[in-house]
């Protein structure tokens, strides 16, 4: 209910945009259903820019057009939520996706965890500030930070973004 009154109460001015801040976070499948149901209909109904922040990419998959992924505060790969899902460029959203449950993958096959830990934001490292825990770094990545530009169809702040996107 707490969910759904924070929604009347953002919505109750008519805005152009709604950001939602995980707002379907501690709730049951069946509760969390309801709610991204809802704000899809106010979405429709009043014509309404929606913005999701979440850490549920099941959550991404089956409400969003577009995501933007983002680590260490900034965003590093941002596209069509197909684009990115199935072509990722960048080795962070390549590691999220690698380490989510898979009804393909083998009986007992173990989920990839990204290795290291993230940055502390105050001490953010230089240079990419992904390149402490990738597998693709090279000396520039903990030098240079690469910038967000288009690669394909879809937006990576990676150096080695076109390579990654041939072998997604």
């Amino acid at each position: 209910m707490r969910q759904r009154v924070v929604i009347a109460m953002g919505v109750a001015n008519e805005p152009d945009l709604v950001i939602a801040d995980e707002p379907t976070t501690a709730l049951d499948v069946t509760v969390q259903a309801q709610i991204l149901e809802v704000l899809e209909r106010l979405r429709e109904r009043l014509g309404l820019a929606l913005i999701l922040i979440t850490h549920d990419l099941g959550v991404v998959a089956g409400t969003a057009h577009d995501v933007a992924v983002m680590y260490a505060g900034r965003v590093v790969e941002r596209g069509a939520v197909d684009d990115v899902y199935y072509h990722a460029r960048h080795p962070y959203t390549r590691g999220l996706l690698a380490s989510l449950p898979s009804l393909e993958g083998a009986r007992g096959e173990k989920l990839q965890p990204i290795g290291g830990a993230p940055p502390v934001l105050t001490a953010r490292p230089a240079g990419c500030a992904f390149h402490p825990r990738c597998a693709f770094a090279e000396a520039r990545c903990g030098v240079e930070t690469p910038d967000l530009r288009l690669v394909g169809s879809s937006w990576s702040s990676c150096h080695f973004a076109e390579r990654l996107g041939e072998e997604a």
